[in-house]
């Protein structure tokens, strides 16, 4: 039997999005009409339903730290001070000078490719920062933004840029997010505010280069401690984007509290890249999670969403209500590994949470 998930008001999908199930990014789809996941947190009643999460692991909020302009010679700084904290960041690096000029700047590729390594995320700031746009030989915008991605991909191994950082100062007038929406699943834009929970613009997502972590009264707009804060209808569970450039001396202190803002709040925040937090939103707002089967033996669930495959493959964190009699589960998607899953007690009842990704095959759950 095929249960129907009404644990909230929702309008169907299918409604929503009409056209190829395959989108690259959600520009053009009504910002108001493509939420398909509360920002209140849900806890399914009966044993069995399930509900996708707002973020990953079911956090209260998201938050990314993104380094502009290479500044290669803050990479060990960063590394350093990212790895005592757990943290993964992303780097946005102007590409044309790379293994070219001014080394100490821009870097090598081989450093790039060992930033990547540790677990970080390489992605576009264009070839030239626009710094060219004005000469007659400037090629234009679209060679901005297509051949940094394709000159990352060809030099860091295993990373795919999916994502634009719209770079900034005199020329910025000739960026271009129609152009950009054909390339990249996002984008990062310069209004310098948090994001709310709904109808974020994935082509211009809002970032601060002077984030607030609650120390500037008179800067409500960019202070990130509104992302966790229950009492703030309007930031609550939302994204905070923070934009760093070459930081030296006073700054290092500053944005060490800044990152131990994020390690003290590790319980609320998911850390996550700017791509990774962008692909979760997508997927997540346009998911459409079924139970196909639901009995004491094993509970079957099938999750979908309207986004490209091929770029959208992070996993949805799913809360499932289990079985009275299930202390703990088991669960695999598809003929891939078992699945990391977690249990946790509300109101009395057990839940589960496990990561399935989208249209990535059934996740089946058994209890174990």
């Amino acid at each position: 039997m095929r249960y129907s998930l009404c644990l909230f008001p929702l309008i169907a999908t299918t409604a929503l999005f009409a056209g190829e199930k395959q989108l690259l990014n959600l520009a053009g789809i009504p910002k108001e009409e493509r939420m398909n996941v509360p920002v209140e947190y849900v806890w399914p009643e009966n044993p069995g339903e399930a509900a996708v999460c707002l973020w990953k692991d079911d956090k209260a909020a998201a938050i990314s730290y993104t380094i502009d302009d290479n500044c290669a010679m803050n990479i060990d700084w960063w590394l350093a001070e990212a790895g005592q904290r757990d943290m993964k960041l992303t780097w946005f690096l102007v590409t044309g000078g790379i293994s070219n000029s001014n080394p100490k700047m821009n870097g090598e590729w081989s450093q790039w490719q060992a930033v990547y390594d540790a677990g970080h995320s390489i992605e576009s700031h264009t070839v030239t920062h626009l710094s060219g746009a004005s000469k007659p030989e400037w090629q234009g915008i679209e060679w901005e933004y297509g051949d940094s991605k394709q000159a990352i991909d060809a030099n860091v191994a295993g990373n795919s840029a999916t994502a634009l950082a719209y770079p900034g100062g005199g020329n910025s007038a000739k960026n271009d997010p129609e152009v950009a929406q054909g390339i990249y699943i996002a984008a990062r834009g310069t209004r310098g505010t948090i994001n709310g929970a709904r109808g974020l613009n994935y082509m211009s997502i809002n970032a601060m280069s002077r984030p607030n972590i609650g120390d500037n009264p008179k800067a409500s707009f960019s202070d990130c401690s509104r992302l966790i804060d229950p009492a703030d209808t309007k930031a609550y569970r939302g994204w905070g984007v923070f934009i760093y450039h070459y930081i030296k001396g006073e700054n290092m202190d500053k944005t060490r509290e800044q990152m131990d803002f994020y390690y003290s709040n590790r319980d609320a925040f998911w850390c996550a890249s700017f791509s990774d937090a962008a692909k979760y939103a997508q997927s997540r707002d346009t998911s459409n999670l079924e139970v196909l089967e639901n009995s004491n033996q094993r509970i079957v669930l099938s999750l979908s969403d309207w986004m490209k495959d091929e770029y959208f493959n992070h996993p949805l964190t799913v809360k499932v209500r289990l079985p009275d009699d299930w202390s703990g589960f088991r669960a695999r998607q598809g003929d891939g590994p078992e699945l990391n899953t977690r249990v946790v007690e509300h109101d009395g009842a057990r839940y589960g949470y496990v990561d399935i990704i989208p249209d990535g095959g059934q996740a089946i759950l058994i209890p174990g």
